[in-house]
């Protein structure tokens, strides 16, 4: 499907709910996927009568950061789009890493956002771009919601964190970009194979046999997500004892006689309503957490804040 500015609005319309008056934010690299989508943005917001600013980061990994930064900001204030350029403070710079840029990118957002009272922040992660993650994951042995990979929308800190563009191709965003003469810059990092997300991207791109197995398995994921999802929460209340503000008590036979990935997707869960703020927990904690559970008759310990007792019959989950 070819990106319009009317089939954008619905999908809008259709996924996602905003105030009468809405305030959003755009996270602008300056490339091809974040232009097309704050220029998209620009015009829904405009419409809607509110209020957008785009949020451009210096990362100060590559020494032409911070001139392309400029020319974004530049560029869209030619075409009356507000933006503003967060800088990453040197100290925070140890490794010259795509994953540390992507992370102090990400950090800088959301505390402008946090600290603006903006709720809605938009990324211009695209199709091709969630396939990747997936084979990345795939690689790495993620767990069933790993390989679901990045959502159209997840809130983080407070902020709702929104992908419209999912559905779309790198192919057709070049393509809008190009019929709407948006100007763009490209960022040799997407070029290097010394990272593992150039070098699956290439490999997606020169084995077209290869790459409609990859996405076939992951549609197939996405496709099964919400019954996955609606599995798990029934397990839940079936070894659920006790739900208050506080604490989750659950019946300590019933769950340790659940699957090793059930047992810990339920700790996540229990995790996540007592801290319904905090990200989800390592797998690797959880784990170590698990085998304590299992051996011992009497065992207390904490897992990122959440206090945890078991018993003979009982494990308790308090905040």
């Amino acid at each position: 499907m070819s990106i319009s500015q009317l089939n954008f609005n619905k999908i809008l319309a259709k996924e996602y709910l905003f105030e009468k008056i809405p305030y959003i934010a755009v996270a602008v690299s300056g490339g091809p996927d974040s232009m097309a989508l704050v220029f998209l943005l620009d015009k829904w917001v405009s419409k809607q009568k509110g209020k957008l600013i785009a949020l451009i980061v210096d990362h100060h990994i590559r020494k032409e950061s911070k001139r392309e930064a400029q020319i974004t900001k530049y560029y869209l204030a030619q075409n009356n789009i507000k933006s503003i350029i967060l800088r990453v403070p040197n100290k925070n710079i140890k490794k010259k890493t795509m994953d540390k840029a992507r992370q102090n990118r990400f950090t800088k957002i959301l505390k402008f956002c946090n600290q603006n009272n903006i709720f809605h922040l938009f990324l211009g992660h695209h199709y091709d771009d969630n396939l990747e993650t997936f084979l990345l994951r795939k690689i790495a042995g993620s767990n069933y919601e790993g390989l679901i990979s990045m959502q159209t929308k997840v809130t983080r800190d407070k902020v709702q964190i929104l992908r419209p563009l999912l559905q779309y191709s790198k192919k057709e965003i070049l393509e809008f970009n190009y019929l709407n003469k948006i100007k763009y810059v490209n960022d040799p990092s997407n070029k290097n194979k010394i990272y593992s997300r150039v070098i699956v991207r290439k490999f997606i791109e020169d084995n077209n046999k290869y790459k409609r197995e990859i996405e076939k398995d992951f549609r197939l994921i996405q496709g099964l997500s919400s019954s996955y999802k609606r599995m798990i929460f029934q397990i839940f209340h079936q070894v659920n004892i006790l739900i208050n503000k506080n604490k989750v008590i659950i019946n300590f036979n019933k769950f340790l006689n659940l699957d090793r990935e059930i047992q810990i997707k339920i700790i996540e869960i229990i995790h996540k309503y007592l801290y319904a703020e905090r990200p989800f927990l390592r797998y690797a904690k959880i784990s170590r957490v698990l085998e304590y559970l299992s051996k011992k008759n009497k065992f207390h310990t904490n897992l990122a804040g959440m206090k945890i007792y078991r018993d003979s019959f009982f494990i308790s989950f308090k905040a």
